[in-house]
């Protein structure tokens, strides 16, 4: 292994220095894992020789530069592990490269212009400052994705209607929206940093009051699924805690893949997990299946962020769709579950407190608590039904 390695990474039988740190850290790899690693597919050859053959350190912006690109991420991810690169919000580098080519598709330059600072001065800088306290979840970059896309529906769209975007008009923008209707969400910040920054006067995106949809577990069909979690032995650990995250705690497919060893917090009386900002005790048998990943991630991984639900891939967790899936081979719905436990939790605590403890936005909790409370009675028609 070591020999076919030191091969892949040689120009006429010499490795430059700066690659030193790539080697070592490929070799913490079984030597059986490595070798199929190596040999199975001709693109890792090829990223290996394109390094060999570079000049410099190995960065990020290094493997940025390579292709296949499926080949490069799964290199990272061993890189990383291996301790030769950085940690680095994968998710927030992917939307930093796709958004210069995107903002490109603006065809009148002005308009361009007012979109890369609105997406560099407002929607970037969000996701730099989350991405500082925690890893960027699926949903946040999809959802900063759809609102430069939408952005630029729309102005493509004044641009075919001869008008610039100073000059936009409200009678305008209600037309597109009699058109587009849905896209409203999605233009609504834009259209009020560029009035705020003076790029265009003041425009009103009317948006309707979102609806409680009714969309719960009927509660003896929601109980009878956490006693099968509970009881059913066959059901491997993994899917028996996420689902009673899902379940009793309104915790999101995204949120329940990205936990770590240091969101549990272990003591001489309970276990308690940070999906806040205040850990939550966890009742049993649920601190027990904790307790359990947690020994086994603390004895299975050298990395620095030491998952509860490790992925197939190394220094990864789970995926979103893969702990839905699992979820949805238990018999339980995601979003379902997740409405369910929040009509109940915000029924029976204060919105702070539900907020704290999930992890939720204050303006969510206090949504939920008055579904939960003022609108108990509707909640509780809802959840009755089969």
């Amino acid at each position: 292994m070591r020999h076919r390695l030191h091969e892949m990474l040689s120009v006429d039988g010499r490795m430059r220095p700066d690659l030193e740190s790539v080697f070592h850290a490929l070799l913490q790899q079984q030597p059986v894992s490595l070798l199929a690693w190596l040999t199975r597919r001709p693109g890792r050859a090829t990223v290996l020789h394109a390094l060999a053959a570079g000049h410099g350190p190995v960065t990020h912006n290094t493997l940025d530069q390579l292709r296949p690109t499926k080949v490069v991420e799964n290199l990272r991810m061993h890189l990383v592990v291996g301790g030769a690169l950085p940690p680095r919000d994968e998710r927030l580098s992917t939307f930093e490269r796709w958004l210069p080519g995107k903002i490109a598709q603006v065809d009148v330059p002005e308009s361009r212009k007012v979109l890369h600072a609105y997406a560099a001065w407002h929607l970037l800088r969000r996701l730099r400052t989350v991405s500082r306290r925690r890893r960027l979840t699926h949903g946040q970059v999809h959802g900063a994705r759809a609102y430069v896309t939408q952005v630029i529906q729309l102005l493509n769209w004044l641009s075919s209607q001869n008008t610039p975007l100073s000059a936009c008009s409200q009678d305008l923008i209600d037309a597109w929206l009699d058109e587009n209707p849905a896209r409203g969400p999605r233009v609504q910040g834009f259209l009020v940093w560029t009035s705020r920054k003076g790029h265009t006067r003041q425009l009103a995106v009317p948006l309707g009051t979102p609806a409680f949809t009714g969309q719960l577990i009927a509660q003896d069909a929601r109980w009878s699924l956490v006693s099968r979690l509970i009881h059913d032995e066959e059901i491997p650990i993994v899917d028996k805690t996420t689902g009673l995250l899902a379940l009793l705690f309104a915790q999101q497919p995204h949120r329940i893949a990205e936990l770590t060893t240091d969101d549990v917090h272990v003591t001489a009386d309970a276990v308690a997990l940070r999906l806040g900002s205040i850990p939550a005790q966890m009742p049993p048998p649920l601190d027990e299946l904790l307790l359990a990943l947690h020994a086994d991630a603390m004895a299975g991984s050298t990395a620095a962020e030491r998952w509860l639900f490790p992925g197939r891939y190394p220094g990864r967790p789970l995926s979103r769709s893969q702990v839905m899936r699992r979820l949805h081979a238990l018999g339980i719905r995601p979003r379902m579950a997740r409405s369910t436990a929040l009509v109940e939790l915000a029924s029976e605590l204060p919105a702070v407190v539900v907020s704290r403890l999930l992890g939720i936005h204050q303006t969510t909790a206090d949504t939920w608590k008055r579904i939960g409370g003022q609108d108990n009675t509707y909640a509780a028609e809802i959840a009755q039904r089969g």
